[in-house]
């Protein structure tokens, strides 16, 4: 395979083109085009992650499918099974008991997520982490657990990053005080401990540099600089999103900025996850490995596909277009805490979950979605499209493409598509003939104690 990869893509890449050339041009099905040699060597070490991390990745996600698909009797959409109605049923039934804890009503159900989470995965954990003790590391226990841990149709999973997300953007926590004093981290650094995710990564790397640069040139993890709609050049990214999902280029990113202070935070996270992974593989180095390095594995699988997915679409005229850059979804199967109105995200990222709905319709009704003719899908979510995208199924995309405003053809929709996906806003592919409206430069939230005289400023 990778003779293959090197014969034909190493030595066949033509020249790059000059940073004025039109880059846009349609390409052919099969045409994989490297046009310097980062990118040739970031595509031979994405296909090394990836192909070493799919088999036990794609395992464990798809059983996790598997059994969401036979809790539903194999019959209707994602999640209507047994166990996530009965889930929904033990959220309503404890509201009125759990509401005293949080901040927001509708987060009462993150007292219940807290005890599965916090407790029964942690619990299961440790058992493991005995039985391997006692009797030598079963393979099938680590399986079942993974599977576990994880979920049906991977909801746990799905939760525990949402929540490590709303967490890192919640200035305030999420719990009252003085419950807050102990659970107003508890996803990012304890339940992440189990799923790979390392602290400081949501609160500061992600909510400080990708929302300060928003997919841009300066955003460690980019999706900006190469046509979307292509394997090879999802593979390239891989060694992109690893970086930052160790803390590594996120870290490096903010003393570049001479923003020692997140820095330290972020170093901080880091050394906090390593300390802990250390202990256990003094305890036992293969529990370690297959218990915590695996679900940080999961993480860049996973969570690249979703961030290739979020950001994969930009206007050709105007590449800064938030309502373009990211998407949304509606009536999506498996749409946790509003996630799917992403566009709403980006514009308000602190905003509660269950004012995404609201704040969407704000900016509809001022007829912003329709003018910019925004990127909006219907039924599908974000590892479908991950999918359609990078296997260029444009004509389901099409299908599920929603026009907010006015008509397209089926074939005009698929050219908005793949026009979309191919275009870049910044780096070899760039069209220079595009003046930017100085949005690659970021907002001004760059986690300093300043901010709130900066913002009061501007």
């Amino acid at each position: 395979f990778f003779q293959t990869i090197y014969r034909r893509y190493w030595h066949m890449a033509p020249r790059p083109p000059t940073r004025d050339q039109d880059t846009k041009a349609p390409r052919k099905a099969n045409e994989a085009t490297f046009l310097t040699p980062t990118e040739k060597f970031t595509m031979g070490l994405g296909a090394c992650i990836l192909f070493t991390l799919l088999p036990f990745v794609g395992t464990v996600v798809a059983t996790a499918v598997l059994w969401d698909f036979l809790d539903r009797g194999c019959t209707g959409r994602p999640l209507d099974g047994v166990l996530m109605t009965f889930a929904s049923w033990v959220n309503r039934a404890t509201h009125d008991f759990n509401k005293q804890f949080v901040k927001h009503e509708a987060d009462s159900y993150l007292l219940n997520a807290v005890v599965l989470l916090a407790i029964f995965i942690p619990g299961l954990w440790g058992f493991c982490l005995y039985s391997t003790i006692t009797y030598g590391f079963s393979a099938y226990l680590c399986y079942v657990y993974h599977v576990i841990r994880i979920g049906p149709y991977f909801m746990n999973f799905a939760y525990v990053y949402t929540l490590c997300h709303k967490e890192g953007h919640s200035r305030i926590g999420l719990f009252k005080q003085p419950y807050g004093r102990v659970l107003n981290n508890v996803f990012n650094w304890w339940i992440g401990l189990f799923y790979g995710v390392l602290p400081a990564s949501f609160a500061y790397g992600h909510s400080i540099n990708h929302h300060r640069y928003n997919n841009g040139p300066s955003d460690v993890v980019s999706t900006s600089d190469k046509p979307r709609d292509s394997f090879y050049n999802f593979l390239c990214y891989l060694p992109r999103w690893t970086g930052y999902a160790i803390n590594l280029t996120t870290t490096l990113q903010f003393f570049r900025e001479n923003n020692s202070r997140v820095a330290v935070k972020m170093i901080t996270g880091s050394l906090y996850w390593f300390l802990f992974a250390y202990a256990v593989y003094l305890i036992n180095p293969t529990f370690a490995f297959w218990y915590l390095v695996f679900p940080l594995g999961e993480n860049i699988l996973l969570l690249a596909c979703v961030n290739w997915c979020w950001h994969a679409f930009l206007n050709p005229n105007d590449p800064e277009d938030e309502y373009v850059g990211s998407i949304t979804i509606f009536d999506g199967p498996i749409n946790v805490l509003n996630e799917d109105f992403h566009v709403v995200h980006h514009q308000y990222p602190g905003a509660h979950w269950t004012n995404h709905p609201k704040l969407y319709d704000k900016h509809f009704q001022l007829k912003e979605y329709s003018k910019h003719v925004a990127t909006v899908f219907k039924e599908t979510h974000a590892f479908e499209l991950f999918f359609l995208i990078i296997l260029r199924k444009y004509d389901i995309m099409a299908e599920k493409f929603v026009l907010l405003e006015g008509t397209l053809t089926i074939d005009e929709k698929k050219a908005l598509i793949k026009e979309r996906l191919r275009t870049c806003w910044w780096g070899p592919r760039a069209n220079l003939a595009v003046k930017l409206q100085g949005k690659e430069i970021g907002n001004l939230d760059d986690g300093r104690p300043n901010i709130a005289s900066k913002l009061k400023s501007k």
